[in-house]
């Protein structure tokens, strides 16, 4: 698999920016979408693995699903992985726009891994803005961004997931 380097001008044709450390993730936060859907459905949560695109909102389809109690998006997830250059981390914020605008007070939780994964790299330099400079811990009804280098276990990543569920849940029954 070809993958991209400083200076080459962006992804030419027969490239790819994908990693194998890219699909792990993705696959990861695939797998354990699908079984905390099955595991968390007596609560009366739904999963959709896209939003569809209307005439007022473009369609975004994060990793870890968009989840919804009732009519209501209440979480979404993604999994981003990236060297310290580039510019691939800032299409997270179309599907956080696109979320956002469908509840502004759904959480949204994002583990990114790589290089570019630090406070101080490409990952945490844009994503500052969004997170208030607050990395890995779960912020309520907000932007969280868990980021390691050298990635996460599955079961981390699912660990965290279910709390933001549990939470959210709990916020939206109890208010």
């Amino acid at each position: 698999m070809t993958t991209i380097t400083k200076g080459t001008g962006g992804i030419q044709k027969g490239q790819s920016a994908t990693t194998t450390e890219s699909l792990k993730i993705d696959k990861d936060l695939k797998d354990i979408r699908d079984e905390l859907c099955e595991e968390l459905r007596h609560h009366g949560i739904t999963m959709k693995k896209k939003i569809v695109s209307t005439n007022t909102l473009t369609a975004c389809q994060p990793d870890g699903g968009a989840w919804y109690l009732g009519e209501t998006l209440i979480a979404a997830f993604e999994a981003k992985k990236q060297q310290d250059h580039g510019n691939a981390i800032e299409r997270w914020y179309k599907n956080n726009y696109v979320c956002r605008s469908l509840n502004e007070n759904m959480s949204y939780g994002t583990w990114a891994r790589g290089e570019g994964a630090h406070p101080e790299g490409s990952i945490g330099r844009v994503l500052d803005i969004s997170h208030d400079g607050e990395w890995n811990v779960y912020r309520e009804g907000k932007n969280s961004c868990w980021m390691s280098k050298d990635g996460f276990t599955k079961e981390e990543i699912k660990e965290q997931m279910r709390a933001i569920l549990l939470e959210r849940i709990n916020f939206y029954k109890n208010t």
